[in-house]
């Protein structure tokens, strides 16, 4: 007998969210989607997670199911393996789950088992996008990869853009886009006519903000990055990038989450925000809540007619620029968004600007 099975490895992103945080809720979904695609249940176990997340198998007589959920992010990893022409029953109860989640994007693998598996390819890197492709870049040599305490870090050179920084497979900056990167986030703080006497930047571990901040004579720069390893791999295999930016004497290098520093540090000029605006991998709060968490602690931080600026997402990322605009009036005013072409990112970047209430 040959060992031979199909593989249906989905994942549903942006989900309705009305049934991802609840154990009994799924169940009742699959053991309903099972009975409609005619697959055959044997058994069903799951495990309600706080403060978040379900897990939730079944076992069926083809062979399993099982859906992992990520309520915080919209998100569901679903996994179904049959044995034998089961395909048309999957691709029913996986169009059921569609109909039941709601996921504004789904991206699906067949694979098929008992047959060479060959996924992972290790000459390229995919950039993870909420919209409806993804991007790979050529890894013409791997520079650095390390599991930090916070996140993966890999920093690949490609023969395009250059020397490329990924934070959890995700592109943070390429040498070739610092130009256009750093100066959309500098220059909106130039234009308000505000004052540089003491600056922060959240996140910006690479170190090309602070450089660009450096060129217009600040009084104090504080940079806030809470993995140390970032600014280390930066500073070693990513010099056109920060050059001497962190040697710099007006630069003050706080190694700290960025929510914590903020509860400490007030009387900013600006904040220049570059963090991420999804903030699941580090975090099980609702990034509503989060957001609204640390906008709060940036108005606080700032003083009167002080500026933020922030990159925000991609132009495509319809979720996250709605929730921005519903966000950022209750604490800024005066507020502009602006679309910029960053060619690694192959698409237009949100960054954002406002003045504080």
């Amino acid at each position: 007998m040959k060992p031979l099975g199909r593989q249906l490895i989905a994942e549903f992103i942006y989900c309705s969210g009305k049934m991802l945080g609840s154990k009994n809720a799924l169940e009742r979904m699959l053991k309903q989607g099972i009975e409609e695609s005619g697959l055959t249940l044997v058994s069903l176990t799951g495990k309600q997670f706080k403060p978040a997340g379900v897990t939730t198998v079944a076992v069926i007589s083809e062979s399993h199911i099982a859906i992992h959920t990520y309520p915080e992010a919209l998100h569901a990893s679903i996994d179904i393996f049959t044995c034998g022409n089961g395909m048309h029953a999957v691709q029913k109860l996986l169009s059921y789950f569609k109909k039941e989640l709601k996921p504004k994007t789904v991206r699906v693998m067949e694979i098929h088992r008992g047959n060479p598996i060959a996924v992972k390819q290790k000459d390229w890197i995919t950039s993870f996008s909420g919209a409806g492709f993804e991007i790979k870049h050529h890894i013409k040599k791997k520079l650095f990869s390390k599991r930090t305490k916070f996140q993966q870090l890999d920093i690949i050179e490609n023969e395009s853009f250059g020397r490329m920084m990924f934070l959890d497979k995700d592109l943070q900056i390429a040498e070739s886009d610092v130009p256009t990167y750093d100066r959309a986030m500098v220059t909106p703080i130039l234009d308000r006519e505000n004052v540089f006497k003491k600056i922060a930047i959240l996140g910006g571990g690479d170190g090309g903000v602070l450089r660009e901040v450096l060129k217009h004579n600040p009084g104090k720069v504080y940079l806030i990055e809470i993995d140390e390893e970032v600014i280390h791999a930066a500073k070693k295999f990513m010099p056109r990038i920060c050059g001497k930016a962190f040697n710099n004497k007006k630069a003050i290098i706080i190694l700290e989450d960025a929510n914590k520093f903020l509860e400490d540090e007030q009387g900013f000029d600006a904040i220049i925000y570059d963090l991420t605006m999804h903030p699941e991998s580090i975090t099980d709060m609702d990034r509503s809540v989060f957001l609204n968490q640390i906008f709060s602690k940036v108005k606080k931080s700032l003083n009167k007619g002080g500026v933020v600026s922030m990159q925000c997402c991609s132009e495509f990322d319809t979720e996250t620029r709605k929730l921005l605009k519903k966000l950022l009036p209750a604490y800024f005013k005066k507020i502009e968004y602006k679309p910029v072409f960053i060619p690694s990112f192959c698409e237009n970047w949100i960054f954002a600007s406002a003045e504080v209430k």
